[in-house]
């Protein structure tokens, strides 16, 4: 798939996980006046053989005024297929009473619990904070993930590793979303979460496992082995999560047999933690087999990861925590405190370890913010001047002015958003786009420069005073035309064979390649931009990293790749005039002893008829 259509596909995703994070806050907390959907029951359990068993019971909750008591089993093969989803996955609806058969010992009987609102279900203040907070953390924790997600998908869409990276984040963020505060009254809600639960966040795990194989390539025999671990424990955590689910809504047979794991608190399966322990072993060797000037990279992106499966974990002091409902709900909230560390580790990364262009997403903040505010304050301000002007106007003119306003704001538009952009390129950007336009000026200069030594050498220039890059470098075919040496160089030179998998991949597309990403290459740097010329390469241009770990800004990378183009056919002509001379030298001297010998030839001819 091309770079276009992975970010059109990356941000789909990003804008369907927002609408579910929406959906979270109102069905925790209704909208426009109206009652929210989500509910509590004021209890904790764990699962059971064919139901639940109640750990903690709230003091004056709904379920201790319905009869509830720790250690009640509740047998929900007798509860409808809704009720059972409800109970599953304590997605409960405010006001609407659940049916419930309840084993006490030898006793049996029927219990309706009815719901309420989740604010009412807290006891004290202390109490209505944390149940506040997890509703609104729940929320920002998923719509932080899918904000780098989306400026990932924008900014990086054509390199693998970060198309891996956006896509767990947008699966973290929509596990998040499901599993979250979100429910409906309709079966269908139910059913689709439940089968979202069971793919999302394995899916996301198994991108995780992908992502730390990117690193520190080429893979060691056992990396390998735990990577294929990994995705073989999972394919049996999905296969036991779909027929746990098979079993719930079927009743076919009992989906919490002793063959499949009990659940903890948080909800995950024992079985869940060999791929997860799979995948932190992957990070750990990942990060020990990056060169070094890449390791903090790999660490601050996979950490961040890690960071973010290893908090939900913390819910397990709820399965050893069980003095009271209080202490459990709290040990359950505990994790969304913790993943919240995960963004803002991804915040520093994104700022300091090149993981986004940290300035697009200024830019883009910076515009939005101007345009969004001179639109608002220019139609108050129109209406506001039409209120004034035309005092006594009816309700209907009123209507007009506005839509009237509207439309020309509309159509406007365009033109706002345009002069708003080069404002704040011109204010905040300056420098960058200075030396952007400077790069792409010595693209077409290098033509008219008629010698080869300083050809070579204002490229290397120019490129590392305009990106500020740590080490520049250009490689060229010796005389053998077998390797590929460092002719100029700020940095280490090189000798790079003719067959490196940089070189042939630069040989045969003609593009610009991320050298992190190449197995075996010999090239060093961040960049490798060829020089191409009449569809052969005369040469590579290195870029390495910047000197203050920013990312290359897209107008940087392709002008780059311009300024590439451009001094490749600069060589490739000065390369023909010195070898014109010589051409012409061996004409002549071709030519002198084809005449030299007719000469010869007439003359013995000559001779002989005498």
């Amino acid at each position: 798939m091309s770079s276009a259509a992975w970010r059109t596909l990356l941000l789909t995703a990003c804008a369907l996980v927002v609408l579910l994070a929406i959906a979270n806050i109102l069905s925790a907390v209704g909208i426009g006046g109206a009652s929210p959907w989500r509910g509590r029951v004021g209890a904790n359990w764990d699962t059971y053989p064919s139901g639940v068993r109640i750990l903690t019971v709230q003091p004056g909750g709904p379920a201790a005024q319905a009869g509830l008591r720790v250690g009640d089993v509740i047998d929900l093969r007798h509860s409808s297929l809704q009720d059972r989803y409800f109970m599953d996955q304590a997605g409960y609806i405010n006001g609407r009473p659940i049916i419930l058969w309840v084993d006490r010992g030898a006793a049996h009987r029927q219990i309706v619990v009815t719901p309420v609102a989740i604010t009412e279900a807290a006891n004290g203040s202390l109490s209505r904070f944390l149940l506040t907070f997890s509703v609104y953390a729940q929320v920002v924790l998923t719509l932080w993930l899918i904000l780098f997600a989306s400026v990932i998908a924008w900014r990086r869409s054509e390199s693998r590793e970060m198309r891996l990276l956006a896509s767990a984040l947008i699966l973290l963020g929509a596990n998040n979303a499901i599993s979250g505060y979100w429910t409906t009254p309709w079966l269908w809600s139910g059913v689709a979460r439940d089968i979202g639960s069971d793919f999302l966040d394995k899916l996301a795990l198994a991108l995780w496992i992908a992502l730390a194989g990117t690193f520190g390539r080429p893979l060691s025999t056992g990396r390998r082995i735990v990577a294929w671990l990994g995705y073989g424990a999972l394919v049996v955590c999905v296969a036991q999560s779909l027929c746990r689910s098979v079993g719930l809504a079927t009743l076919w047979y009992d989906w919490n047999l002793p063959v499949i794991p009990a659940q903890s608190i948080t909800g995950t399966t024992w079985a869940f933690y060999i791929p997860l322990l799979a995948a932190f072993i992957a990070t750990i060797l990942a990060v020990r087999a990056t060169r070094p000037d890449e390791r903090k990279r790999a660490a601050w992106i996979l950490g961040s990861l890690a960071l973010l499966w290893l908090a939900p974990q913390l819910g397990l002091f709820g399965t050893f925590t069980k003095l009271s409902y209080f202490s459990v709900t709290l040990a359950g909230d505990l994790p969304l405190v913790a993943q919240v560390l995960a963004p803002a580790a991804l915040t520093y990364a994104a700022l300091s370890r090149r993981i986004i262009d940290i300035g697009f997403v200024l830019n883009r903040s910076l515009a939005f913010a101007m345009v969004s505010a001179i639109v608002v304050l220019t139609f108050f301000a129109a209406e506001w001047a039409a209120s004034t002007w035309f005092a006594g106007m009816t309700h209907t003119t009123s209507a007009i002015v506005g839509l009237v306003v509207a439309l020309g704001l509309g159509l406007s538009l365009r033109f706002i958003h345009g002069n708003v952009d080069r404002l704040v390129d011109r204010v905040f950007f300056r420098k960058r786009h200075e030396d952007v336009e400077a790069l792409r000026r010595f693209a077409h200069e290098a033509a008219y420069i008629t010698d080869r030594a300083t050809l070579l050498d204002r490229t290397v220039l120019e490129v590392r005073d305009r990106t500020d890059a740590q080490n520049v470098s250009i490689l060229l075919p010796n005389d053998t035309r077998r390797s590929y040496v460092s002719v100029v160089a700020s940095g280490e030179r090189a000798d790079v064979g003719e067959n490196d998998p940089g070189i042939v991949a630069l040989r045969s597309w003609h593009k610009p390649v991320e050298i992190h990403t190449l197995t075996n290459s010999a090239l060093r740097g961040e960049f490798a931009f060829p020089m191409v010329a009449r569809g052969t390469l005369v040469g590579v241009l290195i870029s390495g990293p910047k000197r203050d770990s920013e990312a290359y800004a897209s107008d940087e990378y392709e002008a780059l790749g311009l300024l590439a183009q451009g001094v490749g056919a600069a060589l490739y002509a000065l390369e023909r005039e010195a070898a014109d001379p010589l051409v012409a030298l061996r004409e002549a001297i071709v030519s002198a002893i084809a005449a030299s010998h007719e000469a010869l030839l007439s003359e013995l001819r000559s001779s002989r008829n005498a």
